[in-house]
């Protein structure tokens, strides 16, 4: 999926999902509203490094008290000081879930969590038409911090360590990628809860 029609579909989603909540809020019956439990939560939030490096990064959040689960879709063009394969190309694009716990508040805080994803990763040859693509498997952990900010908006820095399943080096013509199957992720997340 080339650049522009990458970034085309974040605004789009976050349209059908306002759209979607709208609907939702219009069907509920006025007369007999009940106070809805503070304990369900919903957020959506964007890693704006993936922006920086030609890709997208957008996550939707369902939390209950101290549980909250996030589902991702996500790409980036991976720079070639993170990469370390001199003469390479790499890229990637995926979905993931993760389950976060928040010890001490309800959707604040300090939290823990574990996570699951599905990577398609494309190695490329630079100055040639050779290139890789592999699909791989990862499970992993992480922790982070989510600060509240004003207008219900917050940040969340997180860093995370992975496992990667089905990784594997990658010969093109006389030079070969050096695949890690281990990960360590830092990332900085910007949100918006609904809710």
């Amino acid at each position: 999926m080339n650049r522009p029609s990458r970034l085309a579909a974040v605004p789009a989603f976050l349209s059908l999902l306002l759209t979607a909540s709208s609907a939702l809020a219009e069907q509920a019956p006025v007369a007999n509203l009940q106070p809805v439990s503070e304990a369900f939560h919903a957020d959506a939030e964007v890693d704006p490094t993936a922006y920086v490096f030609g890709g997208y990064s957008v996550h939707v959040g369902l939390g209950y008290r101290n549980l909250r689960l996030d589902v991702g879709a996500f790409a980036i063009d991976v720079p070639d000081f993170v990469h370390g394969n001199d003469g390479f190309d790499a890229s990637m694009n995926g979905f993931g879930l993760k389950l976060h716990y928040f010890p001490f508040a309800e959707q604040r805080g300090a939290f823990v969590g574990v996570d699951a994803g599905l990577v398609r990763i494309l190695v490329r040859r630079e100055g040639t038409s050779l290139a890789s693509q592999q699909t791989q498997l990862s499970t992993g952990v992480h922790a982070g911090y989510r600060f509240l900010l004003p207008a219900n908006l917050y940040v969340t820095p997180w860093i995370g360590v992975s496992r990667g399943f089905n990784v594997r080096d990658v010969t093109l013509g006389d030079a070969t990628f050096d695949s890690n199957p281990v990960t360590v992720f830092p990332a900085v997340h910007l949100g918006y809860r609904f809710r």
